[in-house]
């Protein structure tokens, strides 16, 4: 999801898979991306940064973007990668059979451009802290928390990012 409407704001519901939070401060547009591993070797990531710059005539340059709470590469085990992850993204899997999806975002987000200074990670492993999270993969159960973000016209006219 994407705005550039003050007041609109945009959540989701993730458990173990990733929000990313994305800020354009020049022109004023928020994002936000629900990535789980398909979005991942689908890109979603890279197509809503380019979403931004061609609808909204955003500068992916000034992007500022947040990677937040998710599976880590502690955990995003994956038994069956070879038929469920295709093979250019195994450059992010450990010695086993355990992926880096945080770098995966990380490295698409600069491959859209948006600079590696303006990336932030959580770094928080959700299966790891299910004594803040919800984790599918921990608990077997469903459960979600919220990732939102939106503008507001403010005093000093910022964007605040939650998550």
């Amino acid at each position: 999801m994407v705005t550039d409407q003050p007041h609109k704001y945009l959540v989701i519901q993730v458990a173990d898979c990733q929000s990313v939070l994305l800020y354009e401060p020049v022109r004023r547009v928020v994002a936000n991306v629900h990535c789980g591993w398909r979005g991942s070797i689908q890109n979603i990531i890279g197509r809503t940064v380019a979403a931004m710059v061609q609808q909204l005539d955003c500068n992916s340059g000034d992007i500022i973007a947040g990677i937040g709470p998710s599976l880590g590469p502690c955990c995003a085990e994956f038994i069956n990668y070879k038929t469920e992850i295709p093979k250019e993204f195994w450059r992010y899997k450990d010695s086993g059979d355990h992926f880096d999806f945080w770098a995966i975002s990380s490295d698409q987000l600069i491959n859209a451009g948006v600079l590696g200074k303006n990336i932030e990670s959580s770094q928080m492993c959700t299966r790891c802290r299910t004594d803040h999270f919800f984790s599918y993969r921990a608990e077997k159960t469903t459960g979600r928390f919220a990732a939102v973000i939106g503008l507001r016209k403010m005093a000093n006219d910022e964007c605040r990012m939650s998550n």
